[in-house]
């Protein structure tokens, strides 16, 4: 007999040793668990009537955009192989208000301008909704200021001296 052979007729033994334990132990049949069919007590989401308070909007304004006169896209201003998407003469007005060129600001430009849109902004404090393009625009200049300068004017306004 070689080791391999050996191995398995050990191996098999032992387990069916163990299941015979397993039977001897009290019971003539495994049972399985079955799951059961209970109800759960998952909370269910609240049924607020949210779209009577606060209405969908389902195409953007003028008003939620910012941009009164969308322009037609002209592609070689954009860069090589960019895609506007939804709301591209709206967006690309917005690009051309914004004198945008880099790849970079214009892709972020866009995300945020069509999120904006369709998801505007508004300060309960003063009563007022943000347009879209002011913004994305107020963003891209966060983007485009380096770090070291953002601090220097947190630390102004907030006053602080060391």
């Amino acid at each position: 007999m070689s080791n391999k052979d050996t191995y398995s007729l050990y191996s098999n033994e032992k387990n069916n040793g163990y299941a015979v334990n397993q039977i001897r132990g009290g019971q003539d049949q495994l049972k399985r668990k079955i799951a059961t069919t209970t109800e759960s007590t998952a909370k269910k989401p609240r049924t607020d009537k949210l779209y009577e308070i606060v209405p969908g909007v389902t195409f953007p304004t003028a008003e939620t955009m910012g941009i009164d006169t969308p322009i037609d896209p002209d592609f070689s201003r954009l860069p090589k192989g960019f895609k506007l998407g939804k709301l591209a003469r709206e967006k690309f007005a917005g690009i051309v208000k914004a004198d945008l060129y880099d790849q970079y600001e214009i892709q972020f430009y866009c995300s945020l301008f069509e999120h904006f849109s369709y998801n505007p902004i508004y300060l309960f404090d003063q009563d007022i909704w943000i347009p879209a393009h002011v913004h994305a625009y107020t963003e891209v200049m966060k983007f485009r200021t380096p770090p070291y300068v953002l601090l220097q004017q947190a630390l102004s306004a907030n006053h602080f001296h060391i």
